[in-house]
């Protein structure tokens, strides 16, 4: 007979708030300050392939893979781990091009404890079991605001896009990049940023970009964060990544969050802002909740 206890529903949703959190550290991990100083990759010589007309064609042809939907929605799956600590939780990631990415967390299957949402002026943190929430703007991050890191780059991350930070999404050209081979792919590396040198791997056979990743310039093996594509759906007629794999550093310590998705359509009826009511809910600092993310992955 076996002596596991079944969870109880208080510690389900706990274990919600804790996905919430670690979710928040993907998305504000990077504000850490990185003071030690090294040897810039982008000094770093790469075999490049001398051909600007293979280079060309290959990223017209990841821009032409690009989604022309307007909308997505699909219901996700998502594990984390931190430390040895793990959680998992449902629910559902609504995005709607140029305008909202929004991913809810729910727990027991019907009730909504948390969300993350990013706008083109904002990103909201909210947290319905303790009735708080963080509202606050890219520029609030010196990392982002200093290398153009926005809306538009986490939009590209989730549609699984080729980006450069600070071009609010429009489509690079070749100039931006240079080009090595890497185990049968290409390597395209941007290295425009102050801080933060962009690293994408894509598959030619197919035009698609398979990993994309940010690090350190002035540390080159510090990897902030390394976002991978592990398989694929359709969309409107076009691969749409319904498993990725995203990995950062969170105040040093690491993080990995693995998100599936399922029932993936282009359903556009939802409502794209969250109204947040201030006599109910309190505003707190992005530190405070950082402070809180820290102490889950201890």
């Amino acid at each position: 007979m076996s002596n596991k206890r079944p969870l109880s529903a208080r510690r389900i949703l706990r274990q919600s708030i804790k996905c919430l959190l670690l979710c928040a550290a993907i998305l504000v991990a990077s504000c850490a300050s990185h003071r030690r100083a090294a040897r810039s990759e982008a000094d770093t010589p790469i075999a490049t392939d001398n051909s600007e007309r293979a280079l060309a064609r290959l990223v017209e042809s990841l821009n032409a893979n690009r989604h022309s939907v307007p909308a997505m929605t699909g219901k996700i799956s998502l594990a984390l781990e931190s430390g040895g600590k793990n959680a998992s939780i449902g629910g559902k990631l609504r995005m709607k091009r140029d305008d909202v990415i929004q991913l809810s967390l729910v727990a027991l299957g019907l009730l909504e404890v948390g969300r993350m949402e990013l706008t083109q002026d904002y990103f909201l943190l909210f947290d319905r079991m303790h009735n708080v929430f963080v509202k606050s703007s890219y520029a609030d991050i010196p990392l982002f605001a200093q290398n153009g890191i926005d809306f538009f780059t986490f939009q590209s991350l989730f549609w699984d896009e080729l980006f450069v930070t600070g071009s609010r999404g429009k489509m690079p050209e070749k100039r931006h990049f240079r080009q090595s081979l890497e185990d049968g792919s290409v390597r395209l590396v941007n290295d425009e940023s102050r801080q933060v040198l962009l690293t994408f791997i894509a598959d030619a056979a197919d035009a698609l970009v398979r990993r994309t990743s940010f690090a350190d310039k002035r540390q080159s093996d510090r990897v902030l964060i390394d976002w991978q594509y592990l398989s694929y759906a359709r969309l409107a007629g076009k691969p749409f990544p319904n498993k990725m794999q995203i990995s950062l550093q969170a105040g040093g310590r690491p993080v990995t969050a693995v998100l599936s998705l399922k029932d993936i359509s282009d359903d556009a009826k939802w409502e794209t802002r969250t109204n947040v009511n201030l006599k109910k809910y309190t505003q707190v600092s992005l530190d405070e909740v950082m402070k809180r993310i820290m102490s889950l992955t201890q």
